[in-house]
């Protein structure tokens, strides 16, 4: 019985060595695809842009494509007028008393 719980023992350390093996050497970039976070900053952008407006259904914010390294053209639309900006994933962020960071102006062709 004595070999038994041995056993068991030595079996339960090898498992807890594999796990600490993995999760020492996992891949920590948790980020998300960068299409999904440019998808999401231009929501974000397109709520910017409304700025209080009433908006139901003549709203959208679509990604349109990749224009250089961690950077996405995104047609913003508000009704009938529609504009288009670049997003910058490194710097792309929001804060409510400053607005966005890493969104310019720019033409609506990739």
């Amino acid at each position: 019985m004595r070999w038994f719980y041995a056993t068991i023992g030595l079996l339960l350390m090898s498992s807890c060595l594999t796990a600490w093996v993995y999760l020492r050497d996992r891949d920590t970039n948790w980020r998300l695809p960068e299409p999904q976070l440019a998808q999401a900053d231009a929501a974000l952008t397109l709520n910017n842009a409304l700025d209080g407006a009433d908006c139901r259904s003549d709203c959208a914010a679509e990604v349109l494509g990749r224009n250089g390294s961690h950077r996405w053209l995104v047609r913003i639309i508000v009704g009938q007028r529609s504009r288009c900006v670049l997003i910058n994933l490194d710097i792309f962020t929001y804060i409510p008393q400053h607005g966005l960071y890493g969104v310019q102006p720019s033409r609506c062709t990739i």
